[in-house]
Formats: C-alpha cells, sequence, structure tokens
C-alpha cells in the first residue's frame, strides 16, 4: 500500500506502478493538493483506471460513490467541500459537441473538475492544473500513472 502522503508529488513527469486498491492512497493524497476549482485532466486507453480513479477521488472527497459513465456525459457528486463534477467525453463525436457541456460553469461550481479523455473536447476543454496519465502494464490488477507535463 502507497504511503497516504505518498504520490501525487509537486514535479510532473513522476510515474509509479500502483495496483487498483492504491488507487484510494493516491486520490487522498491528490484530494489534499488540489486548491478549489481545480481541472484535473485523466487520459489513458480504455480499461487504464481512469474511472476508477475517479470512483477513488468521489470517495476521498466523502461524495456519495461515482458511476461508471453511461451515456451521461456530466456527472455531478455533492461533497462536503464543494461539488465534485466528472465529465466524461469518451462519446464526443467532435470538439464541437462539446459546447454543449458548458465547461466554464462547470469550473465556476466545481471543487474539482475531472475530465476524462479531454483530447476529445478539443479548444473548448480548460486548461488543466493537474494532468495524469493511465496505463496497463503487464500484471493483472496493476496500472501505471504518471504526471505530465
Amino acid at each position: 500500500m502507497l504511503p497516504r502522503d505518498a504520490v501525487p508529488e509537486s514535479r510532473t513527469g513522476s510515474q509509479q506502478t500502483v495496483s487498483l486498491e492504491d488507487l484510494d492512497a493516491y486520490a487522498v493524497a491528490l484530494w489534499r493538493q488540489l486548491s478549489p476549482g481545480a481541472v484535473v485532466w485523466l487520459t489513458g486507453d480504455l480499461g487504464a483506471g481512469k474511472t476508477a480513479f475517479v470512483q477513488a477521488l468521489a470517495r476521498a472527497a466523502g461524495a456519495e460513490p461515482a458511476r461508471s459513465p453511461t451515456f451521461a456525459l456530466v456527472h455531478e457528486y455533492p461533497a462536503e467541500e464543494g461539488l465534485l463534477v466528472h465529465v466524461d467525453c469518451y462519446r464526443l463525436r467532435s470538439p464541437e459537441e462539446a459546447i454543449d457541456i458548458d465547461f466554464p460553469q462547470l469550473v465556476r461550481q466545481a471543487r474539482v473538475i475531472l475530465i476524462e479523455w479531454p483530447e476529445r473536447a478539443g479548444s473548448l476543454v480548460p486548461v488543466p492544473d493537474v494532468h495524469i496519465a493511465f496505463a496497463h502494464t503487464d500484471v493483472a490488477g496493476q496500472r501505471k500513472i504518471s504526471r505530465v507535463g
């Protein structure tokens, strides 16, 4: 298990391999570091752990359990410290469809906004305060997590 104050380091380019269970410790550390209004990009292949991380961050925030995205692009989870917003852009067919998401409004109302597949929203997606990339490993149940940029 990761120490509670390990990961996400403030320096960028850090990479580590974690078990899916360790995502909770990673999420707690990140939640403590994020300023109100923070934008977090989550990138990586399908099944790499992005949604599992959203669920872990919701637990860290004390919010209701996060659901796996279905057809809704935006999910909001009230928490004691403010609203956690999860946007999954995977189903966008073009960046123009992101206009309806209204990112500026979401950023204004959210304590933290997590955006999966941000590249699909093109220039409409807000600039990230934190960008986390997820990747599969050869070991079942483990993922690589990297701070980007």
